[in-house]
């Protein structure tokens, strides 16, 4: 396989297997100056895949696809570096074999940040049937993280985390709860609106924010531990943040969201928190700032028909939260759009 075809960024159809379909995203990275869309519609995977190449040596994807039982991808990646993951939706399990016998595993799973390397060895990709598959991946060519860390110490004081000194390395990934700020860029790269050159810039900003989110969290001397969970109460706290993301206009209360679940409030407020790095209710509210903010930009609906429509009656109270969440008051933002 060379570097990526398209010219264009238009939506397209490629192969019929699911390891043609998805091999653009393990194509190498050097040089790379044209983006892919890849659209699905068949029994086995429907939804879409964007591939944007925002700078040699620097892609970010975006998925979000849909499959009807699991499907396995044999793949081997042509070339090394580091990966950043944004899991939003669906479960999948990865597993790198090396020599020797050794293998890398890790399972990429709602509500979850994953920072790893990969390099050309077997693979193999397991996506599992489920809620859509929704993931935006920020993948970084070796040759570059060099450059990266090189600007870093050049500028600040300060070591940063192994997986970006040796990106070639046996393959190794960290595992974090996804902070609402990375969690917000993975909705806003899903939902931009933008086309042509100023899309392109728009996912080139985006690449920098998830890349400064990151690199910050992996340059502090105190990186934070994973939270592991039982199986149980994991996938009982994904069942709330789905009841959430459902029912965000009018979200059960603690209580009754607790009961839904299977657990008591207690264990679901701080489960919640050690999870998804926030409090139920301010999970609740951000998804209905992003909502507000992709109707007002996307649709034809005014200021208060949006209020209502992501739960808000008082237009004060909506107008006062997304000031203090984008800086700028809806109205202002509807004149914008228009302009």
């Amino acid at each position: 396989m060379g570097e990526l075809e398209s010219k264009t960024h238009a939506a397209h159809s490629i192969g019929t297997d699911p390891e043609t379909r998805f091999e653009v995203l393990f194509r190498p990275l050097e040089g790379n100056v044209n983006g892919i869309s890849v659209v699905s519609q068949g029994p086995l995977i429907n939804g879409r895949l964007d591939v944007h190449a925002v700078q040699p040596g620097m892609r970010l994807m975006s998925m979000n696809v849909g499959v009807q039982h699991q499907v396995g991808l044999d793949i081997e990646p042509e070339g090394t570096g580091v990966f950043l993951s944004l899991v939003l939706d669906g479960r999948s399990e990865y597993t790198v074999q090396a020599r020797a016998g050794r293998h890398d595993q890790w399972e990429l799973v709602p509500g979850r940040s994953v920072i790893g390397t990969f390099q050309a060895q077997k693979s193999r990709w397991n996506v599992f049937p489920g809620e859509p598959h929704r993931i935006v991946e920020l993948q970084i060519a070796s040759a570059k993280v060099r450059q990266l860390v090189s600007d870093y110490r050049k500028t600040v004081t300060g070591s940063v985390h192994p997986i970006f000194d040796r990106p070639e390395g046996f393959p190794r990934h960290i595992e974090q709860p996804l902070t609402p700020e990375l969690r917000m860029i993975a909705h806003q790269v899903l939902n931009c609106p933008l086309e042509g050159p100023a899309r392109r810039l728009f996912m080139e900003s985006k690449t920098l924010e998830i890349l400064a989110f990151q690199w910050h969290a992996l340059s502090s001397p105190t990186l934070p531990r994973p939270v592991k969970k039982s199986k149980g109460e994991r996938e009982r706290l994904e069942e709330a943040r789905r009841i959430l993301e459902k029912e965000f206009a009018d979200p059960p209360s603690l209580l009754t969201l607790a009961r839904r679940v299977g657990l008591n409030d207690f264990k679901l407020k701080r489960g919640f928190r050690e999870f998804y790095r926030t409090t139920v209710f301010g999970y609740v509210r951000m998804l209905r700032m992003e909502k507000a903010r992709t109707l007002l930009e996307t649709g034809e609906m005014n200021v208060g028909e949006v209020a209502s429509m992501t739960g808000y009656n008082c237009f004060g109270h909506f107008s006062e939260a997304f000031r203090k969440r984008f800086g700028i008051s809806p109205k202002e933002l509807k004149k914008g759009r228009r302009f």
